[in-house]
């Protein structure tokens, strides 16, 4: 799930939960609010961020009053861009991952025993 930087920063905020009440929601115009206070942004960006997330199912939207409500977490959003990443760079492989990574980094004796623990780890389970 790719997020602009603007729909980013709303996330950002939903998430954080601060400006949520009781029920985990909040109306748009009250976000749009925070949104040009803490980042300048205009209340016509807020909204095209808000249709974009509607659009990526990441909030959920009802009415009354443009009342929103984050549907994706921060975990859950992490993990699709982390899968998103390594599908595109990587061919979806873990064994790419670890070639490219051990490649560009000198790798202590230390860290090689440790990642040999960790798939003896995984062997086991």
């Amino acid at each position: 799930m790719k997020f602009s930087k603007g729909e980013l920063q709303v996330m950002q905020e939903l998430w954080d939960g601060d400006c949520l009440d009781e029920n985990g929601e909040i109306q748009a115009i009250e976000l749009a609010k925070i949104m040009k206070e803490k980042y300048d942004i205009e209340k016509t960006s807020c909204y095209t961020f808000l249709t974009r997330l509607l659009e990526k199912e990441a909030i959920s939207r009802r009415y009354p009053k443009y009342t929103l409500k984050p549907i994706v977490s921060r975990k859950e959003a992490l993990r699709k861009s982390q899968n998103e990443a390594i599908d595109l760079l990587f061919q979806g492989s873990l064994v790419n991952i670890c070639r490219t990574f051990l490649k560009e980094k000198n790798v202590s004796k230390e860290e090689i025993e440790e990642l040999e623990k960790l798939i003896d780890d995984f062997k086991e389970e």
